[in-house]
């Protein structure tokens, strides 16, 4: 991709991204000094390369997932919220009852998407014993943590009581990681080392109503989905690294999601933003990247 068609393809982007509207090739003429003919000439190249498609023969055109994928990629590493911004922040977050559903709130606030916040300990208690009990329907996991803590886990799979003995023995502490599953068993002991996980997390949600302002919520399907994605809270996704802010378009159908991680104290986590494919991404990055140095206070400040 040459530099022009770059430039193009990001205006393209960020028009598409302001009016949900397939853009005329005259409108990206006009904003970049080109000639009509030079900018059609190079809409078709970027069209044939997959990152742009027409809707109809005599409409503008619109971003792909690729496209998409480009121009947010292109804005890493994202640019700071302003340092007095950041700063007021920090005093807020400080003096919030409960920080991390405040952390949330600011999310929402600032970018108007929802929000989540997933916390995991940076080491997990080790298991002491694991006790599996039939329901009538699946299986009830009790695990018995060092610390006495105690963990239930409702698990969608029936076994007989013979093979969940054989499960309880295989499963015998203490231990920090599940061990190896025995022949037949692996689909339990799957089920399993998700409950554990996701009984360690910690997780906070905000701004769900945020989505239907979007002209995607017209669409039941764009709603389903981003309502699952927001409900499960990534209980098994493996959380973003500290440090680093990642963009993920279109690995759910038409949704995607910016994602920053951190460490602070004991905990590992990681601020999501969710939206549609059409995300202002700009305003995303720099209210993700930004909220998660607040949090973990290494912002500039």
């Amino acid at each position: 991709m040459t530099a022009r068609q770059r430039a193009i393809l990001h205006l393209l982007v960020e028009e598409y991204i302001k009016t949900k509207a397939p853009v005329p090739s005259a409108r990206l003429a006009e904003g970049l000094g080109l000639s009509p003919a030079l900018a059609r000439y190079e809409l078709i190249a970027l069209e044939e390369m997959g990152y742009l498609s027409k809707p109809h023969a005599s409409a503008g055109r619109v971003p792909t997932r690729q496209a998409f994928r480009q121009y947010s990629l292109s804005l890493l590493p994202p640019k700071p919220l302003p340092e007095a911004t950041q700063e007021r922040l920090q005093r807020a977050l400080e003096g919030a009852r409960e920080p991390e559903a405040f952390l949330v709130k600011m999310a929402v606030g600032l970018s108007g998407y929802p929000a989540l916040l997933r916390l995991r300990p940076r080491n997990s208690p080790k298991v002491l014993q694991v006790h599996l009990s039939p329901l009538p329907e699946g299986t009830l996991a009790v695990f018995v943590l060092e610390g006495g803590r105690v963990k239930e886990a409702r698990l969608p799979l029936s076994l007989p009581t013979e093979r969940l003995r054989k499960a309880e023995e295989a499963l015998s502490g203490p231990f920090a990681v599940l061990p190896p599953a025995p022949r037949g068993l692996e689909e339990l002991f799957a089920h399993l080392s998700r409950a554990l996980s996701a009984g360690l997390s910690l997780v906070y949600r905000e701004g769900l109503a945020e989505a239907l302002k979007e002209p995607e919520a017209k669409d039941p399907g764009f709603l389903e989905r981003l309502v699952a994605l927001y409900e499960a809270g990534g209980d098994e996704a493996v959380l973003t690294p500290p440090g680093r802010v990642d963009v993920r378009v279109g690995e759910v159908e038409g949704l995607a999601q910016v994602q920053a991680g951190f460490a602070r104290g004991e905990w590992l986590g990681e601020l999501v933003l969710l939206g549609p494919m059409r995300m202002r991404y700009l305003e995303a990055l720099s209210v993700a990247s930004s909220l998660s140095r607040v949090y973990t206070g290494q912002h500039a400040g």
